[in-house]
């Protein structure tokens, strides 16, 4: 039998978009699988999870116009149901399909961060939201010999976004799946994360 470690879904009022942006989600992070939600409630969705031994739970959520507008992350091993303290709101997705690429599943993944501490602090987050490692200040070339597949968290000069998330190829550094703008973070402990 074939070992998880994330399971990616999306909120129960979805779109093909939605959709769409999950299905890519689960061909671009390693031993994703995609969950038809359906009726599942998030206590089914945990239970479900905990008995193929996934420690997180991608939810993709619709945003304003239909877009997808914000990432959740269930966090299956506390006794009870529990987010992960982290909330994406996004401003933008361009699918791997408008860029003319078809995602498969890396055998491994990092996600890369440049050394700016507002960039590490959120590279932290995202890689402890997906279960993944996090290396900081290195190029993404330079982590081919360790993996096939890198998310790099990309400082974006915006008024609508502050980081972009590309999943790239360290080879030749191609897409290798969607591109993610977040207008914003949230740390529930925390607050708010800005630039």
């Amino acid at each position: 039998m074939r070992s998880y470690r994330l399971i990616v879904t999306t909120a129960r009022r979805s779109n093909p978009r939605v959709r769409s942006l999950a299905k890519e989600l689960a061909l671009s992070l390693p031993r994703a699988l995609r969950v038809n939600r359906g009726r599942m409630s998030y206590p089914q969705l945990v239970e479900y999870a905990r008995a193929l031994g996934v420690m997180r739970v991608v939810i993709v959520c619709r945003g304003l116009k239909g877009n997808p507008g914000r990432m959740v992350f269930l966090d299956t091993t506390s006794s009870s149901v529990s987010f992960y303290p982290l909330i994406l709101k996004l401003k933008g997705v361009k699918l791997a399909r408008e860029m003319g690429v078809k995602p498969t599943p890396p055998r491994n993944m990092v996600v890369a961060a440049p050394l700016t501490p507002n960039s590490i602090e959120f590279g932290q987050e995202i890689a402890g939201a997906l279960n993944l490692d996090f290396v900081e200040g290195i190029e993404v070339e330079d982590l081919a010999s360790m993996c096939d597949g890198v998310l790099v968290v990309e400082p974006v000069e915006s008024r609508k976004a502050i980081y972009a998330l590309k999943f790239v190829d360290p080879k030749g550094l191609r897409p290798r799946g969607p591109r993610l703008l977040v207008a914003s973070y949230y740390l529930r402990r925390l607050g708010y994360g800005e630039v």
